[in-house]
């Protein structure tokens, strides 16, 4: 099952791909392509014009070239020959905001966990991007056509930006450019059909409007202006290029995690309003964390390395939760999955491969949250680790409201097994006949990291006091485990 969920993005990118070639071929070689030439659209005007029905079957086809990847210039164009300038405009905007939605629906579903498994944490940049400045970017793009539409369609799915940002600036955006080659093809239609002054000035307008709209981009490039926030979006039209490694470095500075940790962790709760608020500072933490030098963390020795991971796990988690904060249900089928387990719609569950997609660069490569748990901090033989690394739910053993430090390290884990076996959400004992101790699910799910259940029991007894120690190395105590409490941990969570 795992293998089938790595590969299915990859088949369904593919997918989309052939889709986008079908469109492409099917102009270039079937009889379609034949209403796409100048005797084509002409032949289909003299059919639709003065039937009732002409504005739905150009709608619908409108709709449909556009969602293939057909050019629709010349449909544009045919728009305003057929229906004039008003409704020209009305349908062809109708026509071309319905393709265009289909055509992002169509790259977000097939296209983009495909994009993310192929390109990972090199994502992260652009999505910022086209999160924080989306609507703005995408509205430029479409007002001032650097990128050809069907090509901004198709490739803004393949980005993070909201499909209502998406809308509404596709609605505005298209609508200057939409107007000026409807009113052109109409203009040429009179000029065409009166040979009077008025009729040359309409002609002689709309062309100007038309070499103006073209040669926007060239003005912008002239002037220098700045295009707020398309940088991010034009990246998506370099298929998502891989950007230039930034320099190494040695081991970072776990203290800017503490500063963050201490103002966001409350009550044992994290405040992920204020933390999305604070996106930029957790950037430059993981920044570092991505940056460090493989082998600067192999010569640190046990303890830095122990450290680097805790935080690592820690800090990738935050980022992915603020990154889908706040937490909605998930689509089918993971909404079926979770409601058969019982995860509540806030469970970091509802985020699509939260724990095997490779999203987080760390030490110069992508990894994955399962990665850095069950690959590299298990095999290091520190059961303590369970205490402290946190999956963003109130089930989970607390997030400390700091980093951790190779020179604490020792005192820190010792202080999180503490914390654990005072809180009764994790650790009871229960007196009566026969005596039961419940504990967190945790150390059932990886107590053969303790040695087995026997093994639990050795090791928790270390740090209770002598009766309490007895009672749990009792063979006729039970060892029971807690069911777990996957809601998120959010201090807005009741």
């Amino acid at each position: 099952m795992a293998a089938v969920r790595r590969v299915a993005p990859l088949l369904k990118l593919g997918v989309l791909v052939l889709v986008i070639l079908a469109g492409t071929l099917t102009v270039r070689l079937t009889p379609v392509g034949e209403y796409f030439t100048r005797e084509g659209i002409a032949q289909a005007i003299r059919m639709l014009r003065g039937s009732i029905w002409a504005p739905l079957i150009y709608v619908i086809a409108y709709t449909a070239a556009t969602a293939l990847a057909f050019p629709g210039s010349v449909l544009t164009m045919a728009g305003g020959v057929l229906f004039g300038v008003v409704w020209g405009t009305v349908y062809t905007t109708i026509g071309a905001n319905l393709g265009a939605n289909l055509a992002f629906l169509l790259a977000r579903s097939l296209g983009r966990g495909g994009i993310e498994r192929l390109f990972g944490s090199r994502l992260k940049g652009l999505d910022r991007g086209a999160t924080q400045h989306g609507f703005r970017a995408l509205l430029t793009l479409r007002l001032i056509p650097l990128v050809p539409f069907n090509a901004l369609n198709f490739g803004a799915g393949l980005t993070a930006i909201a499909w209502r940002s998406y809308a509404l600036a596709t609605i505005v955006g298209i609508l200057p450019g939409t107007a000026v080659y409807t009113f052109f093809a109409d203009a040429l239609l009179q000029g065409s059909q009166e040979a009077s002054r008025a009729a040359f000035l309409r002609v002689l307008v709309a062309g100007a409007l038309l070499v103006l709209l073209s040669m926007i981009p060239v003005i912008v490039k002239k002037l220098h202006v700045k295009l707020p926030g398309a940088t991010g979006v034009l990246a998506a039209f370099s298929f998502l290029g891989a950007a230039a490694p930034a320099p190494a470095q040695e081991l970072p500075d776990h203290g800017r995690l503490t500063a963050l940790l201490q103002d966001v962790v409350v009550d044992e709760r994290v405040d992920y309003a204020q933390l999305k608020r604070r996106t930029p500072e957790l950037e430059q933490y993981l920044d570092q964390l991505g940056r460090t030098r493989p082998a600067a963390l192999e010569a640190a020795g046990r303890s830095p390395r122990l450290a680097f991971w805790i935080n690592a796990y820690n800090a990738c988690m935050l980022e992915q939760v603020i990154d889908h904060y706040p937490i909605r249900k998930a689509s089918f089928p993971p909404a079926l999955v979770n409601a058969v387990a019982g995860r509540p719609d806030n469970s970091v569950w509802q985020i699509p491969d939260v724990f095997t997609r490779k999203f987080c660069r760390v030490a110069g490569a992508p990894r994955s949250l399962d990665e850095i748990e069950h690959e590299i901090l298990r095999p290091m033989g520190e059961p303590r680790v369970h205490f402290v690394i946190n999956c963003a739910a109130r089930g989970c053993p607390p997030l400390a409201p700091q980093a951790y430090t190779a020179d604490r390290l020792d005192a820190q884990l010792e202080d999180a097994v503490r914390r654990f076996l005072s809180d009764p959400q994790h650790f009871r004992i229960e007196r009566g006949s026969p005596a039961a101790v419940r504990v967190n699910k945790v150390l059932e799910w990886f107590g053969q990291d303790f040695g087995g259940e026997e093994g639990v029991r050795r090791f928790l007894a270390k740090y209770l006091a002598p009766a309490d120690a007895a009672l749990l190395l009792s063979a006729e105590t039970r060892i029971e485990y807690l069911d777990y409490d996957w809601t998120l941990n959010d201090v807005e969570t009741t």
